[in-house]
């Protein structure tokens, strides 16, 4: 046993301890009791796949939905408007994509 000269020194010593015993025991908790098998990995990869599966299928189904209502939205209209609405389609497009009209179109083109 180890004799103190005082109790000041005897109190130094068992904070030193406390202090050491403090910083010690985190290192002997372990987060993990087992370590992960290859089957973790393998089920993320296969959860992955089942969310990217499942995201295709939603976006398949709402890509159909809509082609629906656009194909009811054409089926009220009349053949001359359909025709009119292919031709400003293919106008936009033309636009968006900075394409002028053909020679001929700008050429005998109607002016007010």
């Amino acid at each position: 046993m180890i004799k103190f000269a005082n109790a000041s020194m005897k109190r130094k010593y068992i904070k030193k301890i406390i202090l050491l015993l403090i910083c010690l025991l985190p290192l002997g908790m372990v987060a993990q009791e087992t370590k992960p098998e290859n089957k973790g990995a393998v089920s993320s990869h296969a959860q992955r796949r089942a969310a990217r599966q499942k995201w295709k299928d939603q976006r398949n189904q709402e890509r159909a939905e809509k082609k629906a209502i656009s194909n009811h939205a054409k089926r009220l209209q009349s053949k001359q408007t359909l025709k009119r609405m292919k031709e400003e389609k293919k106008k936009s497009e033309r636009l968006r994509n900075n394409k002028k009209e053909s020679f001929f179109v700008r050429l005998f083109k109607y002016k007010h």
